[in-house]
């Protein structure tokens, strides 16, 4: 089976890294913005975007892998203007295989400047009708999630456009009756990592609406970590259509790749 990553941050991973990801069944990738470091000016973070849309995307390419992209103004940019980024990403978002927004988010929900910024992505993602990867913070989770909830009203985005990202098992089961994407990576580490695919296998969660990513970065040591889920899955003789849906079918879908 070849499977879609449907969120890794290839800039911090090395083209022996893709190159095996490729070699284990991954063939088709969407790579997320992730800046390098943070600045409040808006000219080194549309600099930073520029490089990814120019240069990124021919080196993931480079080694057989179809990439797609998604670009958004991440929480932990810092930016005091964002308004201006929000014009490049206008222009970016114009590419067929510029396919999602994101990382957007908050890591703060009494952040003005970041709601205001994640509502500005919101207002993108609906009219050019691409989804939106929301990242919640760790402290405060539900809270923030009302807040967000708010704003995704205030604009009327689509609920099937919102990616509620990097989520956990317990997250998606107290919120699963919500029109939203479920999108779970197995990188980093967590607890819930183990038994995720017995979960998703004994349909705990809203599986149409369900995405199982690795999210790799610059940190990840092992680039195979999501085709290892799969292979674990098979040789245990488990029903693979179930996990050929979070892994192939749904990221087409919700891509329209």
């Amino acid at each position: 089976m070849h499977v879609v990553d449907a969120h890794i941050h290839s800039e911090g991973l090395s083209l022996y890294d893709l190159r095996l990801m490729a070699l284990m069944g991954v063939r088709t990738v969407v790579s997320f913005f992730k800046p390098y470091y943070r600045s409040s000016h808006p000219a080194s973070y549309t600099d930073q975007l520029e490089r990814f849309l120019r240069v990124e995307k021919a080196r993931v390419e480079s080694v057989g892998l179809k990439t797609y992209l998604a670009m958004g103004i991440s929480p932990t940019a810092a930016l005091r203007d964002p308004f201006s980024v929000v014009e490049y990403l206008e222009e970016y978002l114009k590419y067929d295989f510029v396919v999602a927004i994101g990382e957007a988010g908050i890591t703060d929900h009494n952040d003005a400047l970041q709601l205001e910024t994640l509502k500005l992505q919101m207002e993108l993602a609906r009219r050019f009708k691409k989804p939106l990867f929301i990242d919640l913070p760790e402290d405060n989770r539900k809270y923030a999630f009302k807040k967000v909830e708010r704003l995704i009203e205030d604009v009327g985005l689509q609920p099937d456009l919102v990616v509620l990202s990097n989520v956990s098992p317990l997250f998606v089961l107290d919120t699963s009756e919500r029109p939203y994407w479920f999108s779970f990576s197995l990188f980093p580490e967590r607890p819930f990592v183990e038994t995720l695919t017995e979960n998703i296998l004994r349909g705990d969660y809203p599986i149409e609406r369900v995405l199982l990513t690795s999210n790799l970065d610059a940190f990840a040591t092992d680039p195979t970590v999501l085709p290892s889920a799969l292979y674990d899955v098979e040789v245990r003789g488990h029903y693979l259509p179930m996990i050929e849906k979070v892994l192939v079918e749904n990221p087409k879908r919700l891509f329209k790749i």
